[in-house]
């Protein structure tokens, strides 16, 4: 039974594998806007649920899903 105020309740989820995010290992897909898992250690039980790329045109950092990176979505 769910307490009110549970932060289970409240956990945000991946957009992916709908594995509860654990508010650090997780970023935004700059596709589609939604949250999913990405591990930041080498060696991380962490699924890897996006992708982490740059753009050349203005060497910045692209984080994608791996729906919007496979265009799924």
């Amino acid at each position: 039974m769910t307490q009110p105020n549970d932060p289970d309740e409240e956990r945000e989820v991946c957009v992916i594998c709908d594995g509860p995010l654990d508010g650090f290992n997780q970023t935004s897909c700059q596709m589609c806007g939604g949250s999913f898992h990405i591990p930041w250690s080498e060696g991380s039980a962490v699924p890897h649920c996006g992708l982490i790329g740059s753009h050349d045109d203005t060497l910045a950092v692209v984080f994608m899903c791996n729906d919007c990176y496979d265009g799924r979505q």
